[in-house]
C-alpha cells in the first residue's frame, strides 16, 4: 500500500472554509475512487494554519490515475487551492509497517496482506 501525504500552508484563518471545502468535494463526491483505502484531513497542532490530507492507496498506478483524473483536476484542486498560500507539497511512500485498531466508528486501516 501507497500513503500520499500532502501539505498545504492556508492562508490565515481560512481554516473552517477549508476544511468544509475538502467536505464537499474530497469527501462528499470521492467516496468512490478505485484503489483509495482511506483518507484523513489533519490540522497541525503547533501551525493551525498548516493542512495535511493524508491517503492511503492499493498501489501507486492507482493513486496516479486519481491525481490525473478529471475530478482532481478540475473539482478538488479549483475547491481547494483558493486557500492554499502557494503550491501544495506532496510526498509518497510505501507502507512497511501498519497497526490499526477497531472502535465504534469502525476501522482505521484496512489490512495489508490480509492480515494485520
Amino acid at each position: 500500500m501507497i500513503m500520499r501525504i500532502t501539505r498545504g500552508q492556508l492562508h490565515p484563518g481560512t481554516w473552517r472554509v477549508f476544511e468544509q471545502a475538502y467536505k464537499d468535494t474530497v469527501v462528499a463526491k470521492g467516496a468512490e475512487v478505485d484503489g483509495l483505502r482511506g483518507r484523513w484531513l489533519v490540522q497541525d497542532d503547533d501551525k493551525p494554519e498548516t493542512a495535511y490530507a493524508v491517503s492511503l492507496w492499493d498501489s501507486h498506478e492507482a493513486m496516479w490515475a486519481y491525481e490525473q483524473s478529471a475530478f482532481y483536476i478540475y473539482e478538488v484542486l479549483p475547491a481547494l487551492k483558493p486557500y492554499v498560500v502557494g503550491q501544495f507539497t506532496t510526498t509518497y511512500g510505501e507502507m512497511r509497517v501498519i497497526q490499526a485498531w477497531e472502535d465504534e466508528l469502525g476501522p482505521y486501516a484496512l489490512p495489508y496482506g490480509g492480515e494485520l
